[in-house]
């Protein structure tokens, strides 16, 4: 068996390494914002891409569970690496609607294409209702956790108290994330499925997957970078670039993996991805990036806007709501996607 890169995986690495050189070339040269911005954007994609895949290589032989976790992990490397020098760079709306729209765009358009895609390929699909209720109560609380300082602030003022609540609340929900984690490994429940063996080595999954996340450091740099004068110069709002853009970018590779093994008829893997990097963002990136930014010039918090937080419990509502039976179709997966739809257009016009 090819233990090595074969001829389209070969050319995706050439166009990453390509397409990066040449956005820090144009960076460099002050080339036009939107250029810039476009291809370090296409960059970041092909990185996101190769990430994916060395993850999905490293989980292959090791079932959904720990898989699905790997693959979130890593998919959620590249906005994360993103929303860190947004924040740098004083862009807290972008890094905040990043955040949001990360969760939703998991939660409703990628679980809603996986439960089209799988639906029209395979029919009813079935998966683990009691880890899809587990997960979807655990998005409740992470909308709990970013509601109420969201709400406190807007009663009370963004001020010291309003500060201490938000770092408060990062730390628990830290400290649940990493419940839920010691939770999910130690059940019974979920899928088995049979392991498959990859086609690439560890050493080289292991050396792409570092050079890959490297290089998305370098280049999220430049692409944050020109947020800016794109905001300018296209005349979308900040909210709108974070919401929808930059979450596209940075979870590219993760979204394409979880639509791919619903189309495989492996539900449960593809809940994990989806559901998991929902739960990931929410109760693990987000309170993190608060402590990460006391390295910054600029303190993030979990002071959401309101629309937002609205936003995220629509989106919990009907993916629970749904997943509750533990059986999806295509239909289902239409309609999370006609509300990630609405919320998309919202955020255009706000």
């Amino acid at each position: 068996m090819n233990r090595g890169l074969n001829r389209f995986e070969q050319a995706s690495v050439a166009v990453a390494a390509i397409l990066s050189v040449v956005a820090s070339g144009l960076a460099l040269a002050d080339a036009p914002n939107t250029a810039v911005f476009v291809l370090s954007a296409a960059a970041l994609v092909a990185l996101a891409w190769i990430v994916g895949v060395a993850t999905e290589q490293l989980g292959e032989s090791s079932g959904p569970k720990v898989g699905g976790v790997l693959n979130a992990t890593f998919g959620n490397a590249a906005e994360l690496i993103i929303t860190i020098f947004a924040i740098r760079a004083g862009q807290l709306e972008v890094a905040t609607a990043s955040i949001t729209g990360s969760i939703l765009g998991n939660t409703l358009l990628v679980l809603g294409a996986s439960f089209l895609v799988g639906g029209l390929r395979n029919g009813v699909q079935t998966f683990d209702r009691r880890i899809a209720g587990m997960n979807a109560s655990m998005l409740a609380l992470a909308v709990i956790g970013l509601g109420l300082p969201t709400a406190f602030a807007a009663a009370r003022g963004t001020g010291s108290d309003a500060q201490t609540i938000s770092d408060v609340t990062a730390a628990i929900l830290l400290g649940l994330y990493l419940l839920s984690l010691v939770y999910y490994f130690r059940t019974g429940t979920g899928a088995s499925s049979h392991p498959q063996v990859p086609h690439w080595t560890v050493r080289l999954a292991m050396g792409l997957l570092v050079a890959s996340t490297g290089t998305v450091a370098v280049i999220s740099d430049v692409f944050v970078g020109t947020l800016e004068g794109v905001i300018a110069d296209l005349g979308i709002t900040a909210a709108f670039l974070g919401l929808v853009i930059v979450p596209i970018v940075g979870n590219i590779a993760e979204n394409i993996v979880g639509i791919k093994i619903a189309y495989q008829n492996k539900m449960d893997f593809s809940m994990v991805v989806s559901l998991g990097s929902s739960l990931q963002v929410a109760l693990g990136v987000a309170p993190l990036l608060v402590f990460i930014s006391l390295l910054t010039p600029h303190h993030f918090d979990l002071v959401f806007p309101t629309i937002q937080v609205i936003a995220l419990a629509a989106a919990v509502t009907i993916t629970a709501l749904i997943a509750v039976d533990g059986e999806s179709n295509w239909l289902e997966g239409a309609q999370l996607m006609a509300v990630y739809a609405i919320v998309a257009t919202s955020f255009w016009y706000l």
